[in-house]
């Protein structure tokens, strides 16, 4: 198969699993536990099929691409893996048998790891990797630069002005989009036009095996933010930790109330705080965090279009060697639909 032909059969497996995902996640929370497990089974299998074409794409791939291209095929394998776990859950609601678990409490509740005495504890840190990233690096997403100028650079560079004029931000900032459109990097970019610390926080950084550690972690990530002053706080693919409420993770459910209330705690704060969520599944983010003085600003970030991927790959080819004559506009019209 032609790589033109096989990347657009990957673009089209992968859409259907996005929407068999979404189908089974509507019919888990409309009760529908059968049908649910049925549909997460079926956007597994097609998760997995996508990651095969991936892997056959690699071969073509240059150098260069190669880890991006592994990234995304290890992301599809875990996300197909995810969706075998949530159709086995569905499975036991649907029959109503509990979850295995390591034993029960003498008044028949499920027993919960504890964190030991003298456990280390949990500590968060601002970025210093030396990336220093400006919006004149960032191809293209002009719309999206002008959202973030008007509604959190500007009202921290001209404060006194926004002061006077009783005007604030509105609160956060959702960054949404498909994968690889450049949302990290215009968070980056973020901070550093504003000159403000940058928090870099993913799932795996808040939640843990013990009770009680996801909203302990939580608080600590944002008594440091806190004691910075004034900091970007950045959770990549916040879905994972801002899902909606109402399912049955017991975690998730007590996770969500503990960040809503850290983030509105910056009310009364002195300092300047900037809070940004990442994602590709916007649908999926609890609307609770989506109020007025939250994360109020939405701001999408869409895949390159044609001048800005000629952009893109006009500004990869500086300094390298290559060929005279080679056509820009052929390779940017061939890499439509894809990603940064």
């Amino acid at each position: 198969m032609e790589k033109e032909n096989l990347y657009q059969a990957y673009q089209d497996r992968l859409h259907e699993a996005i929407r068999m995902d979404e189908r089974a996640c509507m019919q888990r929370r409309n009760g529908e536990g059968t049908k649910a497990a049925a549909s997460f089974r079926e956007a597994a299998a097609l998760y997995a099929d996508a990651a095969r074409l991936m892997v056959e794409l690699i071969d073509d791939c240059a150098a260069e691409e190669l880890a991006d291209y592994q990234k995304s095929v290890d992301r599809l394998i875990a996300v197909s893996r995810q969706m075998k776990d949530l159709a086995e859950e569905a499975e036991r609601q649907a029959s109503g048998k509990p979850r295995e678990s390591q034993g029960r409490t003498p008044d028949g509740r499920e027993k919960v790891p504890q964190r030991e005495e003298g456990g280390e504890e949990p500590g968060f840190t601002p970025v210093t990797d030396g990336k220093e990233v400006r919006f004149e690096d960032i191809v293209g997403l002009e719309e999206a630069k002008q959202i973030v100028l008007d509604e959190i650079i500007h009202p921290i560079t001209y404060a006194e002005i926004y002061r006077e004029f009783k005007k604030s931000n509105g609160g956060g900032l959702l960054l949404f989009g498909p994968p690889g459109s450049g949302k990290t990097m215009l968070a980056r970019a973020i901070a550093n036009e504003a000159k403000l610390p940058f928090f870099s926080v993913k799932c795996s950084d808040i939640v843990g095996k013990y009770f009680g550690e996801a909203e302990k972690k939580t608080k600590a990530l944002f008594d440091a933010v806190r004691a910075a002053g004034n900091a970007v706080v950045f959770l990549d693919e916040a879905e994972a930790l801002a899902c909606r409420r109402g399912g049955n993770s017991t975690v998730m459910n007590r996770l969500v109330p503990e960040l809503l209330a850290q983030i509105d705690g910056f009310d009364k704060f002195e300092g300047h705080v900037i809070v940004m969520f990442a994602t590709n599944r916007p649908y999926d983010i609890d609307p609770a965090f989506l109020r007025y003085g939250r994360l109020a600003t939405l701001c999408y970030v869409p895949l390159p279009d044609y001048p800005v991927r000629l952009a893109l790959i006009r500004k990869e080819m500086e300094g390298r060697p290559c060929q005279s004559d080679l056509d820009y506009g052929k390779i940017a019209r061939e890499t439509r639909n894809m990603s940064c």
